[in-house]
């Protein structure tokens, strides 16, 4: 159990998404890159050494399955046993594309095995002999879902989309061992999340050899390793996924005493009842994926770089308002000048010595020449503007309009985004090529580049105030509560008490048409708070969002707190489970762990971790015992010279003067303060989260919408988009909404309300159904 609980020292923010990884899948399915010098020959040479020395002693451990009878004999013994751990290898990432060099399987009471399906000469590049059939493998795998068994994996979306696509069956796993990861310690880094880092942590104990050959593998496709050489790899992933599985299970079984002790039943509702029945809903949204529209983003594409030419153009001319000071530059620095001609705009070298040395504007951060969006949206001159435009430009041609089209699959032709459902450390999806959570939705062109299926309609559905209403249920607030029940807008009902008004003086516009341009500005105020409160923003900060004083902000931040008692005593206590327990929930149990607000605001030690020669303990007290311990009497007094100071120039005096004493004093606060405002945000984003996957069980499981030919493409924050043939719109449409309203109508307290858009394409002009 080792390192169970440990967190790394600083909490992630919310947003750092994080991408299981198989170190075994590396390759391009099309193209051999030999990385590292040698030929391919050499580096097989050398792979088959490296794994015979590190993997040598597992020989007599792991098989291979050449004849159909011993894989039938082995699936079998998994019938009987009622499990079996499946892990696939491949020779590229696409699920789609790919080719299945083999399958990796165990079950308890056998050796672990390795299937090999294609495996080709890395001489002759001709498929060896004395392998599994397709269709064999496909009969053996259908006896394994017919027989639902349970089905153990590590990144199972993957080896499900695997088997699907190259074996035509759908396996339904029972245990994913990285979706338990994230689910027992969510801020385990990026880079730790890896199969064999997992095992080698927590079955090994730290104690094991972690070794994963990914260097080695980098640039050659599965396919081509020698199978007496990749079966000590392969087979040993299906039996290190299974004793994974093995540690894990206890801790995420409700009903289990080390769960219990743990206090873990949370997590575990989470992994059984969301997570695993909401991974091959979202194995289909993959392979689905989303009708792509080459002919409009071309002429996106020409709309956009024509716009790019036109912004550098204006930035030129802005560079002529200045060009004695350019002119003189160039003179000085001769032949050591940096600048082209015309200045190259989307160079950040160029342009920090165009601002900085040129024109000799004063950094925003002391000691920084960036040129970072951040730093020169702080920067007050035409310039700074010219070039953010620009690079706005840019960014929307490289990231979202030349790139999509070069992203879509070749055998389909369509974008099949990859989801992580625990892509954050609050539980709510992020997604990678492309990233489909980051596209603009202030740019309606963008978007419209994703289309329904010809013959069919796009459907979105998105939730109407999600967040205030799981607010509203986890406050227990009674007027936000009754609000909801009423049908009311709560922004509106919140701005009504906050600013003594009617509740129809809150809204854009009254009963009877008429615009109401204050009424407007007043909901507006009211959301500000409500969602500054969600995302933990301060007051200064929620005044900065509203351009308005901190003295008004901080007024109907108050009024708002006292007139909806349950809203602050949600912050509270939210703040107070965090302190008391190291982690804040959801109203499903999901733990977001925030080790951070239990730290002591300062940390003393002496320099170097050891007490310094001239350090007199006499100018302490009488008690002081020679170790490495900071006297408590220099602690007392240092904190309180801390406390008192509220100018950060200050404390650094303070802490130098500490230093000279040979006492290192470790400033908590911000983490500190990081910490408390993930408390609200979390229990609400991850509640969100919950909600929108629930949804997703139901939709795509639906009996009723499969038979409609409804199939789910998108998922993006608190929408999800599908798709179904135009003539069942109405019908599809209206299931789909109430499917949506009624995913934890038994866990919510306030009805959940969802707007539905029938359209032709993402963003685009909505079509009205019967």
């Amino acid at each position: 159990m080792a390192g169970l609980f440990s967190l790394p020292p600083r909490a992630t923010r919310e947003g750092d998404s994080v991408t299981s990884k198989k170190a075994s899948k590396k390759g391009q399915a099309a193209n051999i890159t030999i990385k590292g010098g040698g030929g391919l020959l050499d580096r097989i040479s050398t792979i088959t050494a490296m794994v015979n020395k590190n993997l040598g002693k597992y020989k007599d451990q792991y098989k291979v399955i050449r004849d159909s009878g011993e894989l039938e004999q082995y699936i079998d013994e998994a019938i009987k046993n009622g499990i079996i751990s499946i892990d696939t290898e491949t020779n590229s990432l696409d699920p789609i594309t790919c080719k299945l060099a083999g399958l990796c399987l165990y079950t308890p009471g056998q050796l672990a095995a390795y299937v090999p399906l294609h495996h080709v000469s890395y001489v002759t590049g001709i498929e060896v002999e004395d392998q599994i059939e397709g269709k064999v493998a496909t009969a053996q795998m259908k006896r394994v879902a017919d027989a639902s068994i349970d089905i153990i994996m590590f990144n199972s979306k993957f080896d499900v989309r695997v088997i699907r696509n190259q074996l035509g069956v759908k396996l339904i796993p029972t245990w994913d061992g990285y979706i338990g990861a994230r689910l027992l310690n969510e801020n385990e880094g990026d880079g730790n999340n890896n199969l064999k880092t997992l095992h080698n942590k927590y079955c090994l104990e730290g104690k094991g050899d972690a070794f994963t050959f990914q260097s080695l593998f980098e640039g050659i496709p599965f396919t081509h390793i020698p199978i007496n050489t990749g079966y000590l790899y392969a087979a040993r992933d299906a039996e290190i996924t299974y004793e994974l599985y093995e540690f894990q299970k206890p801790f995420l079984t409700a009903d289990d005493p080390v769960c219990i002790e743990h206090d873990l039943s949370g997590p575990a509702f989470v992994m059984h009842k969301i997570e695993m029945p909401l991974v091959p809903v979202v194995a289909d949204m993959e392979d689905t994926g989303v009708e792509f529209d080459f002919e409009y983003n071309n002429e996106l594409s020409k709309k956009y770089n024509d716009l790019l030419e036109e912004k550098k153009a204006e930035f030129i001319k802005v560079c002529e308002m200045y060009e004695d000071e350019i002119n003189k530059y160039k003179l000085t620095m001769g032949a050591a000048c940096k600048l082209s001609d015309p200045i190259n705009v989307l160079s950040p070298k160029q342009i920090a010595i165009l601002i900085y040395d040129v024109l000799g504007i004063e950094p925003p951060q002391k000691g920084s020449r960036g040129t970072g969006e951040e730093i020169l949206a702080q920067i007050d001159h035409p310039v700074a503007k010219a070039v953010l435009s620009c690079r706005e430009m840019s960014k929307l041609i490289g990231t979202y309009i030349d790139k999509m089209a070069a992203i879509t699959n070749p055998k389909t032709h369509r974008i099949h985004c990859s989801f992580n459902q625990v892509g954050t450390v609050t539980g709510r999806f992020s997604s990678n090529d492309p990233n489909m959570q980051n596209i603009p939705a202030h740019n309606k062109d963008i978007r419209k580049m994703f289309t329904a299926s010809p013959g069919y309609i796009m459907i979105g559905a998105d939730y109407s105030a999600q967040e205030p209403r799981i607010i509203a249920h986890m406050s227990n607030d009674t007027r936000m509560i009754q609000a909801y029940k009423d049908g009311k807008d709560l922004y509106c009902e919140i701005a009504s008490i906050a600013f003594g008004v009617p509740y129809d003086e809150c809204k854009e516009f009254r009963p009877d048409g008429t615009k109401n341009d204050e009424g407007k500005k007043r909901r507006g105020r009211a959301k500000a708070i409500v969602l500054g409160v969600c995302y933990g923003k301060g007051v200064p900060a929620i005044a900065t969002d509203l351009g308005i004083t901190v003295k008004l902000a901080q007024q109907i931040y108050d009024k708002i707190m006292i007139e909806f008692p349950g809203l602050q005593q949600f912050m509270i206590d939210s703040e107070n489970m965090a302190r008391e327990l190291g982690y804040v929930s959801t109203m499903f149990g999901r733990k977001r762990r925030l080790p951070d607000i239990q730290l002591p605001t300062y940390e003393f030690s002496f320099e170097g971790g050891a007490m310094p020669t001239n350090f007199d303990p006499l100018a302490f007290d009488d008690d002081f015992e020679d170790d490495v311990d900071v006297p408590q009497e220099a602690i007392v007094r240092y904190t309180k010279m801390l406390d008192k100071c509220y100018n950060r120039q200050k404390k650094f005096e303070i802490m130098a003067k500490a230093k000279a004493e040979g006492i290192h004093i470790k400033d908590n606060g911000g983490y500190i303060a990081q910490a408390v405002r993930q408390c609200v945000n979390s229990r609400i984003q991850g509640g969100a989260g919950d909600q929108i996957k629930m949804a997703m069980i139901l939709i795509g499981n639906d009996e009723e919408l499969k038979s409609l030919g409804f199939r789910l493409l998108l998922q993006v924050h608190d929408e999800l988009i599908g798709e179904c043939p135009e003539e069942n719109a109405k019908a599809a449409a209206d299931r789909f909404k109430h499917l949506m309203e009624i995913a934890i109508k038994d866990y919510l307290s306030v009805p959940s309300i969802c707007d539905i858009e029938v359209t032709k394409r993402w963003y685009g002009e909505t079509l009205e159904v019967n």
